[in-house]
């Protein structure tokens, strides 16, 4: 069998759930007795047939066995602890493979914009802030707006921020767009005559005025007028957002680009016995310098192996376009003729910076939204790959929204992983419309597809562009019900055993640890939930309601509902 063959049978079994070997039953028991039993409920282990089990047993983190309630009560020693989960539902915990974390709990120091339903909103919230900080102090935010959810149904520009602003510089970023007031453009040299940069854009009104609006390259200048968070305020935004993670249900997450800065942070929590979920980060990286420069921020990278269960590197992050309003792609946006997206670079400087990570052992994920994007990237793999391969390595695409069904075979051939987020088709329907038409919006995340072609999917929330609500997404993966109500690409659809997947053991594949987490089986971690309603056996739209009653990690409490009763 070739590494491809091997590959590809390893993806069907994590892409499909084929039935290999049943593990539900009673393992071999050791001579000790196990940590805690949980019995009475409905266990969904997630495993190849997706079986059901009543009872599980946990000894020292792992699961020790999982079968019926005679079977594992029949394990309990004297010190063991029994639990009655009086038919609960429980799920392996959720593995978010897709996320910034460590930019989401900044909210604890910055205005926070995740829950704004207007530009009014969002400039009192703003206000606030510039009113407890001293003159010339800059003010930023931590999460993320939409437009398309804002009652104005646009970005605010820096004539909103100005008039309460004048000797605060103030910038609201949200990824790949910035918007700055007229304080901030003084800090940074810029006037009206400013050119915007290559693969950047600033944006102007009729008049020919700054907007203050800038995309991608041109918000570079703000890496280094805006203060960095300290370290200290690193590990406070972390561990503040995996407490919020862990509510939802959360067990593991990845992070999608994070700076050097921000991974010394996890490092050093990690080093101390600190960080509650299991964590692997991506690195952002910056592909447009020298080859030089490349090498030597590839050399200050912490190693990519594990450091213990609970922290790794998982790679590296590039971004290929832009966001929503700036995908790249193969034909003209409907809403403005002539233009096609913004590029993130050159593909010489993409090939020469993906080159580079596959020599230094570092997998890579590329942000890649439109069609044009995607063959970019391809090419860049293909590159790669050509001289080394990668095709055991698990690379990825990030997002992924418009997939061209004649990219799959070259998908499959690089063993690459989809990772795309249903928070995107749900809340930016109205906005694909606008930008790609119809025809376009309609094909976005075309789940079945990638599901039938055996390339491996992994599910996240990308937040902090949305908040961590597992179970609505999942709801929308198996309806695709949008914002406005619309179903987009029915044919699309997941089941709720594959949204499930999509979330717990098809997001460890993307990691390399689907052989530890993302189902309950012996010698797994003990990582799951506990859920206040039966995921299988409710109404369709109840769904999208259910909430965690209780969160552990290797057998250890992260998150308890004050009102749920647990020792």
């Amino acid at each position: 069998m070739t590494t491809r063959e091997r590959l590809f049978e390893v993806v069907l079994k994590a892409t499909f759930g084929i039935a290999v070997l049943s593990v539900v039953g009673c393992a071999s028991p050791s001579a000790d007795a196990p940590d805690l039993i949980l019995h009475s409920g409905k266990i969904l282990t997630v495993n190849d047939g997706f079986e059901i089990a009543e009872a599980l047993a946990i000894s020292d983190g792992n699961i020790a066995a999982v079968g019926t309630d005679e079977e594992i009560e029949s394990l309990a020693g004297a010190e063991t602890t029994v639990f009655d989960l009086e038919g609960r539902t429980v799920i392996p915990g959720i593995v978010d493979a897709h996320s910034h974390q460590d930019g989401y709990g900044m909210h604890i120091y910055r205005a926070d914009l995740s829950k704004v339903g207007s530009v009014a909103e969002m400039m009192s919230v703003v206000e606030a802030k510039v009113k407890q900080s001293q003159p010339g102090e800059w003010i930023t935010n931590s999460g993320f707006w939409n437009e398309t959810k804002l009652e104005e149904r646009r970005n605010p520009t820096r004539f909103d921020i100005d008039p309460f602003s004048p000797e605060n510089p103030v910038y609201l970023g949200r990824g790949h767009l910035g918007i700055i007031n007229t304080k901030a453009m003084e800090v940074l040299g810029m006037d009206e005559n400013m050119p915007s940069p290559s693969g950047g854009t600033i944006e102007r009104d009729e008049q020919g005025r700054i907007t203050g609006r800038l995309y991608e390259r041109a918000l570079d200048p703000l890496d280094e007028a805006v203060p960095k968070p300290t370290h200290e305020q690193r590990m406070g935004a972390i561990l503040q957002t995996y407490r919020e993670m862990a509510a939802a249900g959360a067990t593991s997450v990845r992070s999608a680009g994070s700076p050097i800065e921000s991974i010394a942070a996890y490092v050093e929590l990690n080093d101390r016995g600190e960080l509650p979920l299991r964590t692997g980060v991506t690195a952002y990286l910056n592909p447009n310098q020298s080859a030089e420069q490349t090498e030597a921020w590839l050399q200050r990278l912490p190693p990519a192996s594990r450091s213990g269960d609970m922290f790794h590197v998982w790679g590296v992050k590039m971004t290929a376009d832009g966001g929503s309003d700036l995908a790249y792609l193969r034909r003209d946006y409907a809403n403005r003729p002539g233009f096609r997206g913004q590029l993130g670079g050159s593909l010489e400087d993409f090939t020469t910076a993906v080159s580079l990570c596959n020599q230094y052992g570092r997998r890579v994920g590329i942000h890649a939204l439109g069609d044009a994007a995607i063959d970019f990237t391809l090419d860049a793999y293909e590159a790669a790959d050509a001289e080394d391969s990668i095709v055991d390595k698990r690379w990825s695409i990030e997002h992924g929204y418009l997939i061209q069904p004649e990219q799959y075979p070259r998908m499959k051939s690089l063993g690459l992983i989809i990772h795309p987020q249903t928070w995107h088709l749900y809340h930016l329907r109205r906005n694909f419309l606008d930008n790609y038409g119809q025809e376009y919006a309609d094909m976005s995340h075309p789940y079945r597809d990638l599901v039938d072609q055996g390339i491996p999917i992994a599910g996240g929330m990308d937040w902090r562009v949305a908040p961590y609500d597992y179970f609505f997404f999942m709801w929308v993966a198996i309806t695709r019900k949008t914002l406005d109500g619309a179903v987009v690409g029915p044919d699309q659809a997941l089941t709720r055993e594959e949204a499930l997947r999509f979330h717990t053991v098809w997001a460890a594949y993307s990691t390399f640890e689907e052989d530890r987490k993302g189902s309950l089986e012996p010698g797994k971690f003990a990582d799951l939930a506990v859920l206040d309603n039966d995921y299988l056996g409710v109404e369709e739209d109840e769904i999208k309601d259910i909430r965690p009653l209780l969160t552990m990690v290797g057998g250890q409490v992260v998150f308890r509902d004050p009102d749920y009763t647990f020792p």
